[in-house]
C-alpha cells in the first residue's frame, strides 16, 4: 500500500481531463464497438470510469501536487464482471440493467489507488 508523504485531509482533487482527450476516447469507443459489432459497448463504461479517475490529482491545501489516483482495473476483471451482468440482465428481461452501471462504477473504484 502506497502512503502518501504529506496528509490529505483538507485538501483538494483537479481533474486533468480535456475536451479532446473525452472526444478521442468517444471516437475510439465508437470505433471498438462497430468493429466488434456492438459488445465493446460493455467494456466502454469501465474504460470511462478509467478515464476520468486516472485524471485525478490529488492536491494539497496550497494547491500542490500531493498524488493523483490511479485505476487498476484489469480487462479480467472487466470480463468477469460483465458476464455476470448480462447474465443478470438476461434472467431479469432487462430490469437489472439500469443498475449495470453503479456497479461498474464500484468496480473501478474499488480497484484506484492513491500513488
Amino acid at each position: 500500500m502506497t502512503v502518501a508523504t504529506r496528509p490529505l485531509h483538507h485538501g483538494h482533487t483537479r481533474l486533468n481531463l480535456t475536451m479532446m482527450d473525452v472526444l478521442g476516447h468517444l471516437i475510439i469507443w465508437l470505433l471498438i464497438s462497430i468493429v466488434t459489432l456492438g459488445i465493446g459497448l460493455f467494456f466502454w463504461p469501465y474504460a470511462s470510469a478509467k478515464l476520468i479517475i486516472n485524471a485525478i490529482e490529488l492536491e494539497d491545501r496550497t494547491r500542490s501536487s500531493v498524488g493523483r489516483l490511479e485505476c487498476q482495473l484489469s480487462a479480467g476483471q472487466q470480463i468477469g464482471h460483465i458476464l455476470l451482468w448480462i447474465l443478470l440482465s438476461i434472467i431479469t428481461l432487462g430490469v437489472a440493467y439500469p443498475f449495470y452501471i453503479f456497479g461498474v462504477v464500484r468496480t473501478a473504484i474499488d480497484r484506484t489507488r492513491i500513488v
